[in-house]
């Protein structure tokens, strides 16, 4: 594939998603109050989400919201202007936990939670999920079959570089299956380039607001000419430079509190510049370029690192593993799993016409 249309097709591979949280919603810090206090704090959420709202609505952008299950709860009228406006309603868990921490049992009884609050104030399913921290590390392998059992068909969770609460450094750039226990869980990885053999990312948290708009665009245009999907993310918090701080120690303050100034107009600069679509959008686009016509998807193993390409199914190939009823079951467990993020018909129609082609 030539660069122009790597350029082109990556121009559909762009999403913008928002974690939400409040002021007080830090990880891993001695200073941040616990679930018990949040009642009594100042809530500073719905100022900043009717102004990221507004803002997405002047620029015509369609965002993925991942709703703290503690707050939607307490805002169901803000989660359901959410919906309305057409934007993806999606879960971050209910109490902010850091998946390592709490463990598998809690971390389950966590999300499930989440996903019926979420479920029962917008009245369709939520697919979506996104841990606290991007929290997933190669030591909870659990965490992506607990995503799975739960209901949910993508995960949002894996930073495929070094991350303050988590990270997996030789994880895939690009969006692939994790094989869990109950099926296949498409992993969109956060966006993150390779400069001389170090992964960083520009495209989010203090990340977004540390760098300048020149290396953010020069990042883009990296990730543009790998075929490589834009996933921004930003808290609603950081584009409020006034809210409350946290007693927080030197780097951790740098961490959750440089730049904020910064973000609400990065935001506008990057709805202006390129397109954006919620990450179910976005993940529609990429399934059918990469999927449907290169006929290709990474597939990774829960207890491994290793990233092997599976191939989509044609005729031939059925023919050829004919022999292997595991081979084909497993095709048809990857077909079933893509066919999640079509819309109807669409694969249907795409074997139809590779069938007619080979007959």
């Amino acid at each position: 594939m030539s660069l122009f249309e790597n350029q082109l097709n990556s121009k559909l591979f762009s999403c913008l998603t928002i974690d939400v949280e409040d002021w007080f919603h830090i990880l891993d810090s001695p200073a941040a109050p616990s679930i018990e206090r949040w009642s009594s704090l100042e809530s500073r959420i719905e100022r900043n989400l009717e102004m990221l709202l507004e803002v997405l609505d002047s620029l015509s952008v369609k965002a993925t919201f991942f709703w703290l299950g503690w707050l939607a709860e307490r805002h169901k009228d803000l989660v359901r202007k959410c919906q309305k406006a057409g934007h993806e309603i999606a879960s971050h868990g209910y109490s902010h936990v850091l998946v390592y921490e709490v463990g598998e049992k809690l971390f389950r009884q966590d999300i499930i939670r989440s996903k019926a609050i979420l479920e029962d104030i917008i009245g369709e399913a939520v697919i979506g999920f996104r841990s606290a921290g991007f929290g997933i590390t190669q030591e909870t392998p659990w965490a992506l079959n607990a995503i799975m059992e739960s209901g949910f068909l993508y995960d949002s969770s894996i930073f495929p570089a070094s991350h303050g609460h988590g990270g997996i450094l030789n994880s895939p750039f690009k969006p692939f299956f994790v094989e869990t226990q109950s099926g296949y869980l498409l992993e969109v990885p956060l966006s993150a380039i390779d400069i001389f053999g170090w992964r960083t990312s520009f495209f989010g948290g203090g990340h977004l607001r540390a760098a300048n708009k020149l290396m953010i665009k020069w990042g883009i245009d990296k990730l543009q000419a790998s075929g490589r999907p834009l996933v921004v993310y930003i808290h609603p918090r950081e584009i409020d430079p006034d809210h409350p701080r946290l007693p927080l120690n030197l780097l951790r303050r740098f961490k959750c509190y440089v730049n904020l100034k910064s973000t609400l107009p990065k935001l506008k600069w990057l709805c202006e510049h390129y397109s954006f679509y919620t990450m179910l959008g976005m993940i529609e686009n990429y399934i059918r370029s990469f999927y449907l016509e290169r006929k290709t998807i990474p597939i990774v193993h829960l207890q491994s690192s290793h990233a092997a390409s599976e191939p989509s199914p044609t005729l031939s190939e059925q023919t050829s593993v004919a022999s292997s009823e595991a081979s084909r079951s497993r095709h048809l467990a990857v077909d079933k799993a893509v066919a999640n993020f079509l819309s109807p018909g669409i694969l249907r129609s795409h074997r139809s016409s590779q069938y007619k082609a080979q007959g």
